[in-house]
């Protein structure tokens, strides 16, 4: 149902129906008896996530919208004859999941047979796995992957290894975290890239002790050698990975998502597949903006408002700009204090010095901001936290108010007194319990242990009163929200230890972090992110008790049924549900174990894998 199909009538009228009594939220029948509800939910554990963390049992759904909350009892008195009934069963009923970080088109796309999965523990496992791939591809067909981890393997992959596969079919992997690729010896020819080939600016290829070049690439500038020689997807493959990544999601309680850093060619897909009705969530969309002023010129110059499309569903609002790298093994985060090898990251950005290159990073936001969008910038050391921060600042101008609500999207390793800066101005961080969890302590030679004790500090940013959103940032990693709500509660690794006690929060607080701050950060908080009445009817049904429950049982918690704007999208008792359930197993299990990390990923997956009529 459209989200503004309810007459102003119609809204106060439901206005009218819940009223608060002993912090339980209650529905007024004498009210709301003459119009039956179109949907109702009952006999469930019903989390309001307002403000005041009210419960009820049941909810009533009209228009698209909240109609009451209270007892089943009063609830089922809302029911008419063509009234639906889900019974949650004692299942905890959440507003719907919104997540604030998700590649949503490549989401279908890193999934066989589009792409296989290769986080391994060792050269001789990543090896079996493309022998299948080449098994299963077309006489010289490009093979492609994703996961590759040094910090789990011996050494990165390199074209020996992909050779030894072979020397038929190029072969291109991309690594965790979206920041480095591998390829084979093929794929090295076809690009012309030689012992000869500098290295470019902000970027590098990796050489052997004779100085040729081994088949890693580093860093966006430096992958880009190769990624520009692969075969694009084509215009049917991305739609039909976005359909698949739809039923996905559902399947896993997601009504929302904030798509991060797309180009206009991606958008108009997006537009066409509102337009034919294939597009069953909720989107915020944010454009890619470059790295340089020219590039962000030339964006808005083409871009085009989208017309005729209903906002609370497809909404462009933000500019993505990326600051610096990743904080692993990769070492292209900026940090003030180096990498425990001596080492450091730049910031990513055109420029001949740091210097040039902050200036371009504030001048890129002052531009967007001049032109009304939200900036998220992703920025994991704190080097580039603080220069992001202080572009903000100088953005907003002497007032220091945030109205547009600049976010930092990552913000692994923010200063404390950063926090504190980002809580007087509103800013707000996007942070990834589920990549803390996959990290574990593996970083502890890297950044050392104690920077890996405070990355992504929770607890220390909730404290100093910056609003906090969590996200997957999937396919880098599972869109399971439940197990990131696990790894901002435990800190716990994959592999085994705990990485940052100090740094835990509360269940309570994990689910805000992924369902009412992202309405927040979207600017869409009066109308989404709680079951308030008149809110619209976006509902995540979890087959457990979440508050209840001992937080190592969250990620294998069940999704009983999704709504998205009043619709039952899907339904865990139905074969359609049960045929989504298995590609959405299938897609985390593939994403778990690639392991990614990073916003490059999206774009490594189209740039010269890019976008074809």
């Amino acid at each position: 149902m459209n989200d503004n199909g309810i007459s102003r009538r119609s809204l106060l009228g439901a206005a009218a129906v819940t009223v608060v009594a002993a912090g339980v939220a209650r529905p007024s029948v004498a009210a709301a008896q003459s119009r039956a509800a179109d949907t109702i939910v009952v006999r469930g554990n019903v989390l309001l996530l307002d403000r005041r963390f009210r419960r009820a049992e049941a909810v009533a759904l009209k228009n698209g919208r909240v109609l009451a909350t209270g007892t089943t009892r009063e609830i089922r008195r809302l029911a008419g004859r063509h009234t639906r009934v889900v019974d949650a069963a004692g299942g905890t009923v959440l507003p719907g999941i919104n997540d604030s970080h998700l590649h949503f088109n490549a989401v279908g796309l890193q999934a066989p047979p589009f792409s296989y999965p290769v986080d391994t523990a060792t050269i001789a496992e990543l090896q079996d796995v493309l022998r299948t791939a080449v098994a299963e591809a077309a006489p010289g067909a490009w093979v492609r992957g994703g996961g590759w981890n040094d910090n789990r393997l011996p050494k990165p992959p390199d074209r020996r290894d992909l050779d030894a596969v072979s020397t038929e079919h190029p072969i291109y992997l991309m690594d965790f975290s979206g920041h480095a690729v591998a390829v084979n010896s093929p794929v090295l020819r076809l690009a012309g890239v030689t012992k000869a080939t500098p290295d470019p600016p902000s970027g590098r290829i990796e050489r052997d002790a004779d100085g040729e070049p081994t088949g890693v690439f580093r860093e966006g500038p430096a992958i880009g050698l190769v990624a520009k020689i692969v075969p694009p997807w084509t215009k049917a493959e991305i739609s039909k990975g976005m359909d698949a990544a739809a039923a996905a999601l559902h399947s896993l309680g997601i009504t929302s998502v904030t798509e991060p850093g797309i180009g206009l060619d991606l958008l108009d897909l997006y537009a066409e597949k509102y337009h034919a009705g294939q597009l069953p969530l909720r989107f915020t969309m944010m454009l890619r903006g470059g790295t340089a002023r020219s590039q962000l010129d030339a964006l808005l110059a083409q871009y085009r408002p989208l017309r005729d499309v209903d906002p609370r569903r497809l909404r462009v609002s933000q500019i993505k700009l990326i600051a610096d790298g990743i904080p692993t093994a990769a070492r292209t985060a900026w940090l003030h204090e180096p990498y425990l090898d001596g080492t450091n990251g730049v910031p990513l950005l055109d420029g001949a010095t740091i210097e040039d290159q902050v200036r371009t990073l504030h001048d890129l936001i002052k531009v967007a901001t001049r032109h009304g969008f939200q900036v998220g910038t992703h920025s994991t050391g704190d080097a580039a936290i603080d220069a992001v921060v202080a572009g903000y600042l100088a953005a907003l101008g002497p007032s220091g108010r945030n109205p547009l609500r600049h976010y930092v999207i990552h913000g692994d390793l923010t200063p404390r007194k950063t926090l504190r800066t980002m809580a007087r101005h509103d800013i707000g961080v996007t942070m990834n319990a589920t990549i803390k969890y996959l990290l574990g302590r593996t970083l502890d030679t890297t950044i050392g242990p104690a920077r890996v004790d405070y990355q992504w500090p929770y607890r220390t940013a909730l404290d100093a009163g910056v609003r906090v959103c969590s996200a997957s940032d999937a396919p880098v990693t599972p869109a399971n929200w439940l197990q990131g709500v696990a790894g901002s509660v435990l800190r716990e690794g994959q592999f085994g230890g705990v990485a940052g006690e100090a740094e835990r929060i509360t269940v309570e607080e994990a689910l805000v972090s992924y369902i009412r701050t992202p309405a927040w950060q979207d600017r869409a908080e009066s109308w989404k992110g709680t079951l308030q009445q008149g809110n619209t009817a976006d509902i995540t049904i979890v087959d457990g008790d979440i508050l209840g429950a001992d937080p190592h049982d969250l990620p294998g918690m069940k999704i009983s049924a999704t709504i998205v704007g009043g619709d039952v999208v899907y339904d865990a008792g139905s074969s359609v549900a049960q045929a989504a359930a298995v590609l959405s197993h299938s897609q985390a299990t593939s994403c778990l174990q690639q392991g990614l990390c990073c916003c490059r990923l999206a774009e490594q997956v189209h740039r010269g894998a890019g976008l074809t009529a």
